[in-house]
């Protein structure tokens, strides 16, 4: 049960520890403009934080969660990326197939 809350405080270390740190560089005026409007936007926090969750907290549902908040705050930038790549997907798709039925594997 130790080791579980100590892992557990480790995560949430880990996520104040950077968003401190990332905020401290700022007020510093360390951070570049260009990069802390990328940085600082809100819409990045969560997945930032779903990212060090996945990978610190001894259990993923928390970072799964918070990535999945993430992605719904950038779901209309996101749908936007992929209509403009909507237009590749079938001639790429047909170059991937005629690839395999050349170079596949033959018996």
């Amino acid at each position: 049960m130790a080791s579980k809350k100590k892992s557990s405080n480790l995560a949430w270390g880990i996520t104040l520890l950077l968003f401190g740190f990332l905020f401290l560089l700022r007020q510093l005026q360390i951070v570049p403009p260009e990069v802390g409007a990328i940085l600082f936007d809100i819409k990045n926090f969560p997945l930032i934080a779903g990212v060090i969750f996945l990978f610190f907290h001894p259990s993923s549902s928390i970072g799964i969660v918070l990535l999945a908040v993430g992605v719904l705050f950038r779901l209309s930038e996101i749908i936007a990326w992929t209509k403009n790549f909507s237009e590749f997907i079938l001639p790429v798709l047909l170059i991937v197939a005629g690839g395999i039925l050349i170079f596949g594997k033959r018996k």
